[in-house]
């Protein structure tokens, strides 16, 4: 059922143990929307639990509630919960959280790639994130926002739109950013703790640069994640596809990450292609300009698909 803001404004009313998740390898809009929500939810008088089945970077570990965050095997759920999916096109991409799900679901989201899942939904593909969509139903409902809330919601909208600089931002982006900041958000402190680097994570970034690669007479560009590399980097490589993409030239950029020998994850970023179109091919999905899918291949072979695939779609 798609949902109107009225109907979910009284669905909420329907239960008191509901359950948070989001996608795997989270980003700053899973993350925002997840901890604004579970703020909300908690001023209601409800029984919260968030839920995510993997590690937190610990750039978003400044935000307030984000250590109350908690992996699928320390939560116990029955069928009385409402179980709310956020910024995720389908259960499965919750991984194990999913295992959890055993009554009624609620999904809120803005990927054109959704697969309609939910019991409810509400699904705004004419957004930039997720966190967009959070707070224009929070304006609607006249709800009090904390700075904690903002902080988180300001947080998922800018890292979703590159701070405001890819073609997704539009003016009701930038208006529901500007309510974010007059709730309490602070630009600057958001910004600094993301953008700030240890030393270990910039000596893994010279580590990256060198693999970049260029296909296609030099308009693609991939950076591959062997085990090697991460042992560099850890298992968080999600800002380093800006790096390629920032390539002079370069259209589409992707990476490719080692999860096992048969198992590949890869992340896809376009300025003109239709990247939701080439991760849809592999069974993923996301944005025109941002999408990811999973390859059952091994490393190698994975990136020749891909890379065959995207040039196929220039």
């Amino acid at each position: 059922m798609n949902c109107t803001s009225h109907d979910l404004q009284n669905l909420w009313s329907r239960y008191h143990s509901i359950m948070l998740t989001a996608h795997v390898s989270p980003d700053g809009d899973a993350i925002g929307s997840l901890l604004a929500l579970y703020h909300w939810l908690k001023e209601q008088g409800k029984q919260v639990v968030m839920v995510v089945d993997d590690d937190i970077d610990d750039k978003f570990k400044f935000l307030d509630g984000a250590e109350a965050i908690q992996k699928p095997n320390a939560v116990h759920t029955d069928g009385q919960w409402l179980y709310v999916v956020l910024d995720a096109t389908s259960a499965d991409r919750c991984g194990k959280a999913a295992d959890l799900i055993q009554g009624k679901v609620l999904n809120i989201d803005h990927h054109i790639s959704n697969e309609h899942f939910a019991d409810w939904e509400f699904v705004r593909p004419d957004v930039a994130a997720t966190g967009e969509a959070l707070t224009a139903l929070f304006l609607e409902w006249g709800v009090g926002m904390t700075a904690a809330m903002a902080q988180a919601l300001y947080m998922a909208i800018a890292t979703d739109c590159g701070f405001f600089k890819f073609s997704n931002t539009t003016g009701h982006t930038l208006r529901m950013a500007a309510n974010l900041v007059d709730a309490g958000a602070a630009p600057n402190t958001i910004s600094e703790h993301l953008e700030a680097q240890s030393l270990i994570k910039l000596r893994a970034l010279s580590e990256v640069l060198k693999h970049i690669e260029l296909f296609a007479g030099n308009t693609v560009a991939g950076i591959s994640f062997t085990p090697e590399v991460l042992k560099h980097t850890g298992e968080h490589t999600g800002g380093y596809i800006d790096y390629a993409r920032n390539v002079k030239g370069v259209d589409v950029a992707f990476t490719v990450k080692y999860i096992s020998d048969n198992e590949t994850r890869v992340s896809l970023r376009s300025k003109t292609v239709d990247v939701n179109a080439i991760a849809a091919v592999f069974g993923g999905g996301g944005h025109v300009r941002a999408a990811g899918c999973t390859i059952a291949e091994p490393l190698s072979k994975a990136k020749k698909m891909l890379v065959k695939e995207i040039i196929r779609n220039k």
